[in-house]
């Protein structure tokens, strides 16, 4: 296995591994189309309260709109979310004899995954289930804002907080669409997909950036300034950006009307004076450079608001559109930034496969 899948040396001190971190429900294997395995693990309900005792590491920061956003669609829902957390596990201990074991029988159900393959289910039960094999550190790779929404609900549930009427955006004690009192919700847990990482790494690419507005050529001479620009082969719109070769770690490509520019060598003094309030490890991240110095750059010179819609497609945007498209990140950047505690900017990966659509609704 590739160090930079699992980078033991960024881990931190690992704690003791806890029975009650994930209480399972399902075990599950997803296959292509070809019937290759490209993933399996467990679904349960994993107890957000694992960030506090180290079993839970973020990588990835929050948007605080985003995060009281969830807070509200829980509160409607009086529920969890539609979708699970998707988590990876360097080490899925005692489930790994469960995961072995249960490819080797018949699956409970068999539901079509998006990409042709399948995905198959067996049911946790009798004594295994009840107790369950202790779980060391997972990493969060989707979910950051449900589960800090969760964390915030749950803290609210408190006998200090219940008392609280006056807690905005809380909904503790309030009715739901459907009657019920909201502070009965149990958001002490959530559904969670967790993974076996060591065995079938997750995908890691990059989420891209699209400027709407942005006037290309203007974009290029203002780069010039500060950073060293050539001009890629010519695409046109809508054409994959992936056909051609990617970009190397440090640079970015400028994509639109046809054309594709690429950015590479911002001054160190540029980049010293646009990150020196963040982490000092967000200078070596890509998309700490595109949120904090190249948009901003770009856009103050043209006098725009940056507001940039993200993608995982890296193709030339449609007429009107400039796309950033960032090289991907890598692993020892995901493990490193979830154990000093820096984390990486908002959306800065995309990870695959992740759970299907309606997953939860079908086990319900």
């Amino acid at each position: 296995m590739p160090s930079d899948v699992l980078s033991p040396p960024a881990l931190p001190s690992t704690p003791k591994p806890r029975t009650d971190l994930l209480i399972p429900s399902h075990v599950m294997e997803r296959r292509d189309a070809f019937g290759s395995v490209r993933q399996r693990g467990v679904i349960g309900a994993l107890d957000v309260r694992g960030i506090e005792t180290g079993h839970v590491l973020r990588h990835s920061r929050t948007d605080e709109a985003e995060v009281r956003r969830q807070v509200r669609l829980l509160c409607e829902r009086d529920g969890p979310a539609t979708e699970p957390l998707l988590l990876a596990a360097p080490d899925v201990g005692g489930y790994r004899s469960w995961l072995d074991e249960a490819a080797g029988t018949e699956p409970g159900a068999v539901l079509e995954t998006p990409d042709g393959g399948e995905l198959l289910l067996w049911g946790c039960r009798g004594e295994g289930a009840a107790r369950p094999p202790a779980l060391g550190p997972v990493l969060l790779m989707d979910g950051h804002h449900r589960l800090e929404a969760a964390r915030r609900l749950a803290a609210r549930a408190e006998p200090a907080a219940r008392d609280d009427r006056n807690d905005r955006g809380g909904c503790a004690g309030r009715a739901g669409p459907a009657g019920a009192s909201a502070g009965r919700t149990d958001w002490r847990r959530l559904p969670a997909l967790v993974v076996d990482h060591a065995r079938h790494p997750l995908t890691l690419s990059a989420t891209h950036r699209v400027l709407p507005g942005l006037d290309l050529p203007r974009a290029v001479r203002t780069a010039g300034r500060f950073a060293q620009v050539r001009r890629r082969p010519a695409a046109g719109a809508g054409s994959p950006a992936a056909l051609l070769p990617g970009p190397a770690r440090g640079t970015f490509l400028l994509a639109g009307d046809g054309q594709v520019w690429e950015v590479s060598g911002i001054s160190f003094t540029v980049l010293a004076s646009r990150l020196r309030t963040f982490p000092p490890e967000w200078a070596e991240l890509e998309a700490a450079v595109s949120d904090h110095v190249l948009i901003p750059l770009l856009c103050e010179d043209q006098g725009l608001v940056p507001t940039p819609r993200y993608t995982t497609a890296a193709a030339v945007p449609a007429p009107g559109e400039v796309g950033l498209i960032l090289p991907a990140p890598t692993w020892n950047q995901v493990w490193a930034g979830a154990a000093n505690g820096s984390g990486m900017p908002y959306r800065s990966t995309s990870v695959g496969p992740r759970p299907i659509p309606d997953l939860l609704a079908y086990l319900s």
